[in-house]
């Protein structure tokens, strides 16, 4: 059974994600959603999730002091994450594009039989490939990779 750890800063859209993912993954029996919304003892419960997905910080704050609150608890989250060592995956842009991202890391721990078999939906409204961006994935492979061609082609 794939568990699944959701964490967030406070108005980060963890709860729209979390339900949007219950949503999409109703008939995929052996996936399991957490939203965990408390980082003391974070070690020690990462150790029984498959996937941690944070929320990033790119929606705007509807004011300046959420937007202290949202930095102090991403920091803090971040810092517990450091500290665990456990590997994770930051999900940003709009609430269908965190969709898109949280289901695609989700799909790659699947068994093969259960991609093979549709259980778990495509978000709505989506009929095209995605689309590779950078700016909002904060993959350091991919960053990596788009440095090192933008080297090669000024080098050749």
């Amino acid at each position: 059974m794939l568990k699944v750890a959701l964490l967030g800063a406070p108005h980060t859209g963890t709860t729209q994600l979390a339900a949007a993912l219950n949503h999409a993954l109703d008939g995929a029996a052996t996936v399991t959603l957490v939203d965990l919304a408390s980082t003391a003892a974070l070690a020690a419960k990462l150790a029984h999730y498959d996937l941690t997905l944070l929320m990033g910080l790119d929606t705007p704050a509807p004011s300046p002091e959420l937007a202290a609150r949202q930095q102090a608890a991403d920091q803090s989250i971040r810092a517990a994450l450091a500290f665990s060592g456990a590997a994770y995956r930051v999900i940003y842009g709009d609430a269908s594009e965190r969709l898109e991202q949280a289901l695609r890391e989700i799909r790659r721990r699947l068994p093969p039989e259960v991609q093979a078999a549709g259980l778990v939906r495509p978000p709505e409204g989506k009929t095209g490939p995605w689309v590779w961006a950078c700016d909002k994935c904060s993959d350091p492979t991919c960053e990596h990779r788009l440095l090192s061609d933008l080297l090669a082609s000024r080098a050749g």
